[in-house]
């Protein structure tokens, strides 16, 4: 049977000279692995420069067989994630995205929901202009409401700490023990229910964001160390 749908590119890696194993999260089936053969080639149908992480195309394969790689039959790029690489803010972005995806999806099956939703996420940062900065916080935010643990916003004076085991503010602070600082915990808050821009140091956003990243890893066992969110911290101002 022949499959037509919408696919997000989750990973690729070199697999001999001249081709391509790539992972891709599909509308319809969840994760498909796929070997593209000669896409190092000149003049290939399927080019390598295709499947950069988060490229979204429309793709059709033979699902004949469930128990090894496809071959594409056909593909059309709909954004390709190299259109970024002239532009640091976006591709690292994108780069802080793909990691945190492909770690937490990688055994992920069929979910409409959650590919519309990552689809309106890369849409986003293709579209952006301007400071950007704030863009992975709302992100993994909105993610985390898919996935089914966003933050209570029970935020007020007698609860100002966010406790990233609880997913909720409490009375007290522990440090070093998954527990946001007062500021952190007040961005946080303030990002769960204003849609504006939030005026705050560098230092206070890059702090939550490392937050955030634990809350992730707190709540995602196969999501470990984040390579890439050092290299975000460093480009977003």
């Amino acid at each position: 049977m022949v499959i037509s749908t919408p696919g997000i590119v989750m990973h690729a890696t070199k697999y001999g000279d001249t081709s391509l194993i790539v992972k891709i999260f599909t509308q319809q089936q969840g994760n498909q692995s796929f070997i593209v053969k000669s896409a190092y080639r000149k003049n290939s149908r399927f080019a390598a420069s295709y499947f950069s992480p988060l490229a979204v195309m429309d793709i059709s394969y033979d699902d004949h067989n469930k128990g090894s790689l496809k071959y594409l039959k056909d593909i059309t790029p709909r954004t390709t994630a190299a259109q970024m690489y002239y532009d640091p803010a976006k591709s690292s972005i994108l780069l802080f995205y793909n990691e945190i995806l492909y770690k937490l999806l990688m055994d992920s099956g069929q979910d409409e929901v959650l590919f519309d939703f990552l689809q309106e996420e890369i849409a986003k940062v293709h579209a952006s202009s301007g400071n950007m900065a704030e863009l992975p916080l709302r992100f993994l935010l909105r993610l985390s409401r898919v996935m089914g643990y966003e933050p209570e916003d029970n935020f007020s004076d007698s609860t100002p700490y966010f406790s990233l085991e609880e997913c909720r503010f409490q009375p007290f602070y522990m440090e070093d023990a998954g527990f946001l600082s007062r500021q952190q915990s007040e961005y946080l808050h303030l990002l769960l229910t204003c849609n504006e821009p939030v005026p705050v140091s560098r230092g206070v956003r890059n702090a939550l964001l490392k937050g955030l990243v634990a809350y992730f890893q707190m709540h995602n066992e196969q999501i470990r160390k984040i390579d890439s969110l050092e290299i975000l911290s460093t480009v977003l101002h």
